[in-house]
């Protein structure tokens, strides 16, 4: 036969052993003190052994009340990590997302997903380049934000985004191969500068490059090439890989980071993980 133990017996008991006694055990949980005896009675009952040494002053546990107390501070906290992380699922309380341009594909997915499977979340997403959405997340102005290549004091990798390259136009003579990159502070045009350096390719900078759906058309129009995620072919049929060779070897997978705000709740941390995947799964990630 199955027995089990209610929360609240456990309570008892650890309100008179951390009180003292069973009378300020009972102030402390406001009620009388036969209702605390009758419950550590009940809860005798249900281990089928006594837990404290009644014969003896001051109170003092048995061998199996030490036992039982040890594991009732676990279930306690257990109980309320349970009802703090469903009451931060139930609140209903807006979730503002950083996400970085480069991932901003998935969002529309990502609010499908949402509203169906979470619809007690309510999802505020900015997006940007990863640094200054970094910035926001350490400030506290963003709750959380997905990161290409930045990291930031408190974030978790998720993997990796594998990289190729794309676009097709001749060199320029004198001046090497065109290459599309965004400007400011984007950690994929510096990665794929230093890729193009390292391979010890003749290249420059197309200027009119602002966001990520100019450099694409740009590739897609056979004006410069780049490195985007490697089914960025799939997703764009525009768009052609680059001749073999061109460029070199295509630039390594950059880290992809999940990051918290330092105010953000363990309780939703889930949240923000369940959201990312939501943004994530056609995207070509190695694991971390």
């Amino acid at each position: 036969m199955q027995r089990d133990i209610e929360v609240k017996l456990l309570r008892t008991l650890l309100a008179v052993v951390d009180e003292g006694g069973f009378a300020r055990a009972a102030q402390s949980l406001h009620v009388t003190q036969p209702t605390v005896s009758q419950q550590v009675q009940r809860l005798e009952t249900i281990v089928r052994t006594p837990v404290f040494h009644r014969t003896k002053r001051p109170l003092r546990l048995t061998p199996a009340g030490r036992e039982l107390v040890a594991h009732a501070r676990h279930v306690i906290r257990l109980n309320n990590d349970v009802l703090n992380r469903v009451s931060t699922l139930c609140s209903k309380a807006t979730l503002s997302m950083g996400c970085s341009i480069h991932f901003a594909d998935g969002l529309g997915p990502m609010f499908s997903r949402l509203d169906a499977e979470m619809p007690h979340v309510r999802c505020a997403v900015a997006t940007d380049l990863s640094a200054p959405l970094a910035d926001r997340v350490t400030a506290g102005d963003i709750d959380a934000a997905l990161l290409l290549g930045i990291k930031t004091p408190r974030a978790e990798m998720l993997g990796r985004l594998r990289l190729d390259w794309f676009g097709g136009p001749p060199p320029t003579p004198g001046r090497g191969v065109p290459v599309a990159l965004l400007g400011g502070s984007s950690a994929l045009s510096q990665h794929i500068a230093e890729t193009l350096d390292r391979n010890g390719v003749a290249w420059y900078s197309v200027p009119w490059c602002t966001d990520p759906h100019t450099v694409r058309a740009s590739v897609q129009a056979g004006l410069a090439c780049t490195a985007l995620c490697e089914n960025a072919h799939q997703k764009h049929p525009g768009i052609r890989p680059a001749p073999p060779g061109l460029l070199g070897p295509a630039p390594t997978p950059l880290p992809v980071y999940l990051a918290f705000s330092p105010a953000l709740r363990d309780a939703a941390v889930d949240v923000v993980r369940a959201v990312a995947r939501m943004i994530l799964p056609s995207t070509p990630i190695a694991p971390a």
